[in-house]
């Protein structure tokens, strides 16, 4: 059996579950759909109510945000099937193909299968993320596997029961941001693979600059705070590229340089990153590290 788990927040699901459910009948396996609601508002609530009439769905509504890791956690509990298919609720099923290719790679313990863009989506309010993800999240199967651990995300994704049983999303991290980098990292610590395939979904909830880099900086924050959780090993900032540039620069006695630099340029910076139509993600990425610089020096 087919578990397939859709972490919701303030998002219509209705469209994504009818697709899902179309295709488990038209390959004919065993499913069940759950729609989880994290926290969701009254409107959103009632938007996805409707779901429950849509063949093998369930609608759950938690009215607390418990956040990202518990509520996959959630998910996970709920399912009854050995295999776990975790999608986000902003996705979109680009083909008719999507549940037959995991279908055909169950045998795996964990499949990722990318993310993708369309063209039209593309707005100069929503350049830095589109951009973002257009060069960094859309990458083959092929080239993903070269690095699995690191191209790992959880937005797409298969995993046997028996698995994450084993390997949970830590439940102390009630804030955004690393969930999936811990995940993949508490993979890799077990020699558990991972098979990235090409089976995209089409990632349609594409935030405006402004919100992408309120989210970005929440991550960084989520980074910092994550060095006090016993829950953490150390050995896993090793495996986020920020903090091992972070480390390296720090080794090198350059830190002050790039803090000074982010305090005289940041505000430039941010104009950049949230009016050019065509964003640089060079300047991106030191925006990142200079603001991971000061909220340690802090």
């Amino acid at each position: 059996m087919i578990s397939i788990c859709i972490p919701t927040y303030n998002y219509n699901v209705k469209k994504l579950v009818a697709d899902l459910s179309q295709q488990c009948k038209t390959a004919a396996v065993d499913f069940e759909i759950i729609v989880l609601e994290d926290g969701s508002d009254e409107k959103h609530v009632a938007e996805n109510k409707s779901i429950e009439n849509i063949a093998g769905a369930k609608h759950i509504v938690n009215s607390e945000n418990f956040g990202r890791s518990i509520t996959r956690n959630t998910l996970a509990d709920m399912a009854k099937g050995d295999k776990l298919i975790f999608i986000d609720c902003d996705s979109e099923i680009p083909d008719s193909q999507y549940i037959t290719r995991y279908i055909e790679h169950r045998d795996y313990d964990v499949v990722c299968g990318g993310t993708t863009y369309k063209k039209t989506q593309y707005s100069p309010e929503i350049s830095l993320r589109y951009t973002f993800g257009t060069k960094v999240e859309e990458t083959p199967a092929s080239q993903r596997n070269q690095a699995p651990y690191s191209a790992f995300t959880t937005n797409n994704m298969m995993v046997s029961k028996k698995i994450f049983e084993k390997i949970r999303f830590c439940k102390s991290l009630r804030k955004y941001g690393h969930e999936d980098s811990l995940f993949g990292f508490d993979l890799q610590k077990n020699n558990i693979a991972i098979l990235h395939i090409d089976n995209p979904v089409i990632h349609i909830g594409i935030e405006s600059n402004e919100i992408f880099l309120a989210k970005t900086r929440a991550g960084i924050e989520n980074l910092v705070a994550m060095r006090h959780m016993q829950e953490v090993s150390p050995d896993f900032f090793n495996h986020i590229r920020l903090y091992r540039h972070y480390a390296k620069l720090k080794k090198m006695c350059l830190l002050w340089t790039v803090k000074l630099t982010y305090t005289i340029w940041n505000k430039a910076i941010e104009r950049h990153l949230q009016r050019s139509k065509r964003p640089k993600l060079l300047i991106f990425n030191l925006y990142k590290i200079g603001y991971l610089c000061r909220i340690i020096s802090n």
